[in-house]
């Protein structure tokens, strides 16, 4: 009888909640993305502050940086953390390729949009700046993520050293200063 019972369990038999190759989706191409995202953020803006002469002091002790680093790389994660889930859900699977498309091309024609409703030295240039840094942010970010996220990612160890060093700068911006 008992046989019989380890029989009907086999180690391959898995319930569908989480596809098979969501941790590999997650951790090689995600998180590398990510990480990456705001280690240049957190490089680009101590870089924009503080010229190369001050770089290195704005990078040490400009808390700002690191919250707008956040900011930036939540915002481009969440088309990709959409797109994670639709591709994990098997009904969605074969739209989540077309809708992040879709996705990039209306961040595109927002951002054409906006430059030839809101020309840069018009009234509104002062709402538009900072949704045209975030939407010009994350079009590339866009596609990078989806060129990884086709194409396979990092290896583990690489994809992990990226993380760690992310994880670092973040623990470093949000406690230290």
């Amino acid at each position: 009888m008992s046989d019989e019972f380890n029989n009907k369990l086999v180690a391959s038999d898995r319930d569908g909640i989480i596809p098979l190759d969501f941790f590999d989706v997650l951790v090689n191409r995600y998180f590398p993305i990510l990480s990456c995202t705001y280690v240049a953020t957190v490089l680009g803006l101590a870089l924009k502050k503080g010229g190369v002469d001050q770089f290195l002091e704005y990078f040490l002790a400009d808390k700002s940086i690191y919250w707008m680093a956040l900011i930036v790389s939540g915002w481009v994660s969440i088309p990709a953390i959409i797109w994670i889930f639709m591709r994990g859900t098997g009904a969605l699977e074969t739209f989540a390729n077309n809708w992040y498309k879709s996705t990039t091309i209306m961040m595109v024609s927002i951002l054409i949009g906006s430059f030839l409703l809101f020309p840069p030295s018009g009234q509104a240039n002062i709402y538009w700046a900072t949704a045209r840094l975030f939407i010009v942010a994350a079009i590339p970010v866009h596609v990078i993520q989806y060129w990884f996220f086709r194409h396979g990612g990092l290896e583990t160890v690489q994809s992990t050293t990226l993380g760690a060093l992310a994880l670092a700068l973040m623990m470093y911006g949000l406690f230290v200063l």
